[in-house]
């Protein structure tokens, strides 16, 4: 251990090992300093440390006193409960845990994970910003993008320039919020969907999924549209709602109220109805 002195303040270095423990943390790391007259301690090198109820690794570990803030850089890994989370640096204070860099996140209990530049949580809600992505794991994968995600309870919020794909199917709009619990989801502003033999568009679309994240059934409401041509027919349809079922990328079912429509044969034979 070699003590410095500068203005009258102790700047303390510590090598060849370091444990440091108190009642709420417990950190190991090959060296360390601290700084009197800013009252932090610095470890660096491989730090291994548990801070309450998270077991943390980093390349480096600043503890700041005031204010109760740790701050890790550094191939960052952050284990707790049922998830993991790994980033280029992440700060934690009384309550809310800041990543920055490249951000993944995962939550092993929900089946879910998270990619982006940046992602605060707090005891209540998680912000995520940076060109997030959302993976749902289940046994067909959805994939959600968006600008922004605000997680609350088990509501997720997309916002701006939202994009679902998976299962054969993509679905684009302005804004998106989806319940985990219920398993469901509204989609709202220039909504588009695709599969393989069709699309739809409407202002404001509603989608229900199996626990396995199929598809059950898509609702689309206000001035919806759909369009489908299978192997036999074709089939144009505006209505103000608009049900329909997609499975393996086809549709399998559509039940629209009032509204306009055609159906086409591929023998050329049309026929149109109201």
């Amino acid at each position: 251990m070699d003590i410095i002195r500068e203005n009258n303040k102790e700047l303390v270095k510590f090598s060849g090992g370091v444990v440091v423990k108190d009642s709420s943390l417990v950190i190991q790391a090959p060296e360390g300093s601290y700084n009197e007259s800013q009252d932090v301690l610095v470890l660096v090198g491989k730090v291994i440390a548990t801070l309450k109820k998270r077991n943390l690794e980093a390349q480096r570990l600043l503890l700041e006193q005031k204010g109760n803030i740790a701050k890790a850089y550094g191939n960052v890994i952050v284990r707790e409960n049922n998830t993991l989370l790994k980033a280029d640096s992440v700060y934690f204070t009384e309550g809310t845990i800041t990543a920055y860099g490249k951000v993944f996140y995962r939550n092993i209990e929900d089946s879910m994970e998270v990619y982006a530049g940046f992602l605060m949580s707090t005891n209540d809600s998680t912000l995520i910003e940076d060109k997030p992505l959302i993976k749902f794991l289940r046994r067909d994968t959805l994939v959600v993008k968006a600008e922004k995600f605000h997680i609350e309870n088990s509501g997720i919020q997309g916002y701006d320039s939202v994009n679902i794909a998976g299962g054969q199917m993509k679905v684009d709009a302005d804004t998106l919020f989806f319940n985990e619990d219920s398993n469901n989801g509204i989609l709202t502003g220039g909504c588009s969907i695709q599969w393989k033999d069709g699309d739809g568009k409407s202002d404001t679309l509603k989608f229900f999924l199996t626990e396995q994240n199929e598809l059950d059934s898509i609702i689309l409401l206000s001035e919806a549209f759909v369009h489908n041509k299978g192997e036999k027919n074709e089939i144009f349809i505006s209505s103000p709602r608009i049900i329909i079922k997609i499975e393996s990328g086809e549709l399998k079912y559509l039940r629209a109220t009032s509204g306009k429509g055609i159906f086409k044969e591929l023998d050329n034979v049309g026929t149109k109805s109201n």
